[in-house]
């Protein structure tokens, strides 16, 4: 039979004797004292002990073990041989996500054992809470291994912090997707229908775990050096635009008015989200650009799109979405007070990003993205909050996309803050990379 060697080789490292025979043993310890504490009977505290342990385990000390597959190869140098070996990106995939927390899983699986034969009750059907149970651990873990692998390719320097914070975002949107279904029962509306919760929730959650563990995969074979086009980043940016903007419109049947131009809004907000989250969580590397640029010169648009960062595979949908929303305005009420802001936003969101890139083109580029968020900070938030305390609120408009400011105000400030940005920003470029 042949097994995936890196899934083999947390087998043995994970499974030992030893281990095997003390999860259950531990388990039943706890189970067992629930169990007296309830005057000896089998149920609803033996229960809710086992569904505690089952988060305790998947939740909390799988996502860390998943978050750390990958550091702690780094850590003890055994990383590069890995990279080196013949195991496929796929192979190593599903051999870091499943065999580094075999363990946890291993203990997850008897707590869930427990807890279906002592509820006396389920309010989901059997197949669907274990679905639901197993399926929004892995998310987790899978989210907290993603979100390590991306930070790694950005850098390669981590502390416990940094951990923390992978094992905090993974296990935080398990907990949430886990407890919607558990709460009490209600309809979800999309596009214009209403579903049962807890089928939308298993629906939803199946799709974002398979584009999560998709994303792991290219992050791998990235990692593996191998080469990939940025189809699969286009096709997660446009089905999350399209998921997001479904639940807008519940009350369009009351107000007789049409959903779809505020739909189009909240999936320009999608894409231009995602475009500021992928430029902050991704390395900014000059040797990357030279060599866009180059392929760009050259006309290899298939080489420049390998290396092309996800955030400009990204702007192509913010332009989109933005040009759409504004033709629908002309014909659209509705939407009519959104498209100066819009376009506002997207000219803001060019001059943050010339303000990112002038930043990391600097001498000390370690901390330029920290830098651009306090001075985001500073430009969102501090300054308008000072001049509207000055009594100058109309001076607010310089800086931020307000709704209802004219349109002769606020383009012509971020069009002039944006181009002064870019220019100093290729003026940077240009005086470090002459030879280019």
């Amino acid at each position: 039979m042949n097994i995936n060697p890196e899934f083999r080789r947390n087998l043995w490292l994970e499974l030992t004797p030893t281990r095997l025979v003390g999860m259950p043993m531990i388990l039943g310890a706890l189970l067992f004292l629930a169990y007296l504490l309830d005057n000896k009977q089998y149920g609803e505290s033996v229960a809710n002990t086992a569904l505690i342990l089952f988060g305790l385990l998947v939740f909390l000390w799988g996502t860390r073990l998943a978050s750390e597959a990958l550091i702690s190869e780094i850590r003890d140098h055994t990383w590069d041989s890995q990279r080196m070996s013949v195991i496929g990106p796929w192979s190593m995939t599903w051999g870091k996500l499943l065999g580094s927390t075999i363990y946890p899983w291993y203990g997850a699986v008897l707590c869930l054992l427990v807890y279906f034969s002592s509820q006396p009750s389920l309010k989901l059907s059997l197949i669907e809470t274990a679905v639901l149970l197993l399926g929004s651990g892995l998310l987790g873990q899978a989210i907290g291994l993603l979100s390590s692998l991306q930070a790694i390719r950005k850098n390669q320097r981590y502390g416990r912090f940094q951990t923390t914070v992978f094992l905090v975002l993974g296990a935080g949107c398990a907990v949430s997707v886990v407890s919607w279904p558990f709460a009490e029962s209600t309809s979800i509306f999309w596009y214009g229908r209403y579903y049962p919760d807890n089928r939308f929730v298993l629906i939803s959650l199946v799709l974002f775990l398979a584009w999560t563990i998709f994303g792991i995969y290219r992050l791998i074979r990235a990692e593996l050096q191998l080469r990939s086009l940025p189809w699969a980043w286009g096709m997660f940016v446009f089905s999350l635009m399209i998921y997001s903007a479904g639940f807008y419109g519940e009350n369009s049947w009351v107000t007789g008015l049409s959903a779809w131009p505020q739909r189009l809004l909240i999936a320009f907000l999608v894409a231009l989200m995602l475009a500021y989250g992928t430029v902050i969580c991704e390395r900014k590397d000059p040797v990357t650009f030279q060599r866009l640029l180059q392929y760009l010169g050259r006309r290899e648009w298939g080489r420049a799109m390998q290396i092309a960062p996800l955030w400009l595979s990204t702007l192509p949908f913010v332009l989109l979405s933005c040009a759409v929303l504004v033709i629908v305005a002309l014909t659209s009420e509705s939407v009519q007070q959104f498209a100066v802001p819009a376009m506002a936003m997207v000219l803001f969101l060019l001059r943050d990003f010339g303000l990112l890139l002038f930043l990391n083109l600097g001498r000390v580029p370690k901390r330029a993205d920290m830098l651009t968020i306090l001075f985001l900070v500073l430009l969102y938030g501090i300054i308008p909050t000072i001049l509207t305390a000055l009594d100058l609120s109309r001076l607010t408009e310089l800086f931020w996309p307000i709704q209802g400011v004219p349109a002769y105000i606020v383009l012509p400030a971020a069009l002039f803050q944006a181009v002064v940005i870019l220019w100093l920003m290729t003026r940077r470029w240009r005086k470090t990379h002459q030879s280019y």
